[in-house]
């Protein structure tokens, strides 16, 4: 393969249909690009040049620091030992807590200049651009990436895209967007903490994880209605679509489905 740089991957976004202007949501997987000259800040490059000035890039932030220890079980512990272990989890602190699984392309442009990350302790959103303070804030606590959020409110962005690169759409959060307005939908309590030390814990409704159950069909059907443009980006299989498309479709999809199997809000 030849040699992968910021403005080869540039070139290869502009082929695929990323244009001047342009909002791009972008779920990223570094090792399906394969070795690039500038590693994930090269990567973060391309997409701003080929989005421009006035575009806008977005991904999620989301940090597992105001959960409660994924290794604990806290109904098993005894009530002091559970009070101790809520106490010791550290909170999020949008500008020192890491993300959690969302790749090292994530976890650059979280710290990259000019990023912005909302205020949500769990699910926090990261936006680098010119009109990023506009999609900010405020972003609500329940159904934290539906309505009054981030992930809300870009679906009305003029020109913004869904990128996945070298990932399926169970990666896809704007798929969990569409499950949010959805008229019938799977939920969840989520459980976090609100700040740190001995700040409260909060549990707010919200929309359930998928397990790869819905989302991967909804994006092949999505993909079937020829609604979705593919091509590479270096050696990764990308796939680029209207944001509020993608929204609008998946949320009708997503009601029938949960209808028809019985998982009702």
């Amino acid at each position: 393969m030849a040699l992968l740089t910021s403005d080869t991957l540039a070139a290869d976004l502009q082929a695929l249909g990323v244009a001047p202007g342009d909002g791009l949501f972008v779920h990223a997987s570094m090792r399906a690009l394969g070795p690039v000259a500038g590693g994930a800040a090269a990567v973060i490059e391309a997409m701003q040049a080929a989005a421009g000035p006035s575009g806008l890039l977005a991904m999620p932030g989301f940090s597992t620091d105001a959960y409660f220890p994924a290794d604990l079980d806290r109904d098993s512990l005894p009530e002091a030992a559970a009070a101790e272990a809520e106490r010791a989890v550290p909170g999020h602190d949008p500008e020192r807590s890491p993300t959690a699984g969302m790749g090292v392309i994530a976890e650059t442009f979280r710290t990259w200049p000019g990023t912005l990350r909302s205020s949500h302790p769990a699910v926090s959103v990261c936006l680098n651009g010119a009109d990023a303070a506009e999609h900010l804030e405020p972003h609500r606590l329940a159904w934290a990436l539906g309505e009054g959020t981030p992930m809300g409110r870009l679906r009305h962005r003029r020109q913004m895209k869904i990128l996945l690169v070298g990932v399926g759409w169970n990666r896809c959060s704007a798929l969990h967007t569409a499950e949010s307005l959805a008229e019938v939908k799977r939920t969840k309590i989520r459980r976090f903490k609100t700040g740190s030390g001995d700040a409260p814990w909060m549990e707010t409704p919200d929309a359930a994880d998928d397990l790869n159950r819905l989302f991967p069909l909804v994006g092949a059907a999505f993909e079937g209605a020829g609604a979705v443009a593919t091509g590479r980006l270096g050696a990764a299989e990308c796939r680029l679509c209207s944001y509020s498309a993608l929204v609008a479709f998946a949320a009708d999809w997503i009601s029938e489905a949960n209808r028809q199997s019985g998982d009702r809000h």
